[in-house]
């Protein structure tokens, strides 16, 4: 399988029990972190001209790498990952969800646009993707985000340089967080959530 966008590798050294795994990815500094994890397969590329053979993978994910402001055209970057599949692969997929959360984290992490389930849906089958399963995430915490997002329209805009408001959380914190998002994986083996702050999707690549 191949992660288009892969970071620092922990999905991929994750995706290793899956069988055999490739990554790109356009930053240096990430391929560096990779190879520390013991990641070989490995090249450094823009998702916009992947250097791989068509048919090549069973399955790829592309994980918070679509809406990136370095793709002007999502479509056609599916198309390329459509080509790199194998008949009848499939393409994991998660970005960001819902205009009305666009914030000064997006604009320091260059993400382009946030996604709603019909447009991604509908640019995913203009690729040549069949869609199985899409689902909103972070359902739970979409209250507490969407507040903190109000707020800052409230406030207007900070001078000074775009800086994201990400940052680490105490422990306790961070495994209560964990939980939630564990909850609702059990959640969404048996439906879609309706809302939330990021898309999950899976889809086929159409015969």
């Amino acid at each position: 399988m191949f992660d288009a966008g892969c970071g620092a590798g922990y999905n991929l050294k994750m995706y290793e029990s899956l069988g055999t795994v490739f990554g790109c990815d356009f930053s240096e500094d990430a391929l560096y972190f990779c190879q520390q994890r013991g990641l070989v397969r490995l090249v450094k590329a823009d998702v916009n001209a992947l250097p791989y053979k068509n048919g090549k993978f069973d399955l790829i994910s592309m994980l918070d790498v679509l809406s990136h402001e370095s793709i002007p055209d999502d479509v056609k970057v599916l198309e390329g990952i459509v080509g790199l599949l194998k008949d009848g692969g499939h393409v994991l997929l998660t970005d960001n969800a819902l205009k009305i959360l666009r914030s000064p984290h997006d604009l320091a992490y260059h993400v382009r646009e946030r996604y709603r389930k019909k447009m991604l849906k509908r640019r995913m089958e203009k690729a040549g993707l069949e869609v199985l399963r899409m689902s909103y995430f972070n359902f739970f915490l979409f209250p507490a985000i969407f507040f903190v997002r109000f707020a800052e329209r409230i406030r207007g805009a900070k001078t000074g340089p775009v800086e994201s408001d990400l940052k680490a959380v105490p422990r306790l914190a961070n495994s209560f967080l964990f939980g939630i998002l564990k909850f609702e994986a059990l959640l969404m083996k048996k439906i879609n959530l309706p809302w939330g702050s990021s898309l999950i999707c899976l889809a086929r690549k159409i015969p």
